[in-house]
């Protein structure tokens, strides 16, 4: 194309363009093979975005929702729209469907079904608000599943209607959100992004066990703690990571869980080089890039004093 247009400077018919206006259709060529070039550079392509924000992930689960920790879902959130990242991966359980639960239930809890979708999307639409340009990855957790397994056993006939799919009832396409399913992790670089199915005793243990199920690197919520785990064989080294929850640490069925609130961001490169930064939230408090963020608040109580 470029010798083309360079001979279409050279010649000179009566009636064709100037020598000067050939010469500005090559510079403005010129200029767009350039812009081109410098888009396929971006992970995530939006003009509109930073070099930095195309290679921002945030990843958040196990909200729970309508049961999250509000102070912990709010300061995500606040984080999310003042980044900007360029994906948002959320790995699973960000609604608990408690209604259709097998486990028996507490009768105070009066939610029904719809309540329960209509909390998980309003959220969804506030994520949206606070990050409109990003890719949103929505994976199926163990929670989200209990959709299926309720149609499959209460409700055969009704199992295979479309409409009553989670991606439709909380209008997936509207908000713009991919949906991965139970059994399809999925990379990005060198890094597997799974909700999990694992759980051991202490944290990290859940990530070096889903590194020896997958046998790559890997991100997963699921176990509701924070951990990193890491293994270098005589060629690689590899790195397996929890991502802890945003759902409350004081459940009713449970006292003092070992969960800690976070969320993970993830740096990547064209390379399929990535970088984990885990970001643990403490009492409302967190730590970004020496920043202090959120305000401290009150250990819960859980053990009652006799005196």
């Amino acid at each position: 194309m470029i010798p083309f247009l360079m001979a279409m400077t050279c010649r000179s018919e009566p009636n064709g363009f100037t020598f000067r206006q050939r010469l500005l259709l090559l510079l403005v060529f010129i200029l767009g093979m350039a812009t081109a070039s410098a888009t396929r550079g971006c992970l995530y392509q939006d003009t509109n975005m930073t070099k930095t924000q195309t290679r921002m992930n945030v990843c958040i689960n196990d909200l729970h929702l309508p049961f999250g920790d509000q102070t912990a879902v709010k300061l995500s959130l606040n984080f999310i729209r003042d980044e900007q990242p360029g994906r948002i991966h959320l790995l699973g359980d960000v609604c608990d469907l408690y209604s259709i639960s097998k486990f028996d239930k507490d009768p105070n809890r009066r939610l029904n079904l719809q309540e329960e979708l209509d909390t998980v999307r309003d959220w969804l639409i506030e994520l949206r608000d606070a990050a409109p340009r990003a890719k949103i990855i929505y994976s199926e957790g163990n929670h989200e599943f209990r959709l299926k397994k309720y149609l499959m056993s209460e409700a055969k006939a009704l199992a295979g209607l479309r409409a009553l799919s989670l991606e439709k009832l909380l209008d997936f396409d509207k908000l713009r959100i991919r949906w991965q399913a139970h059994d399809r992790p999925y990379r990005v670089g060198h890094l597997l992004f799974t909700h999990g199915s694992l759980i051991s005793k202490w944290s990290a243990c859940s990530a070096k066990r889903h590194f020896e199920r997958y046998g790559c690197c890997t991100i997963h919520g699921h176990t509701h703690r924070l951990g990193a785990f890491y293994h270098t064989d005589i060629t690689e080294t590899y790195g397996a990571f929890e991502n802890g929850c945003l759902c409350s640490l004081t459940p009713d069925y449970m006292t003092a869980p070992d969960w800690q609130h976070g969320f993970s961001v993830v740096w990547t490169e064209r390379s399929g080089f990535f970088h984990v930064e885990q970001v643990a939230i403490v009492r409302g408090v967190y730590c970004w890039h020496g920043r202090v963020i959120g305000k401290k608040r009150d250990a819960p109580h859980v053990v009652e004093e006799i005196r």
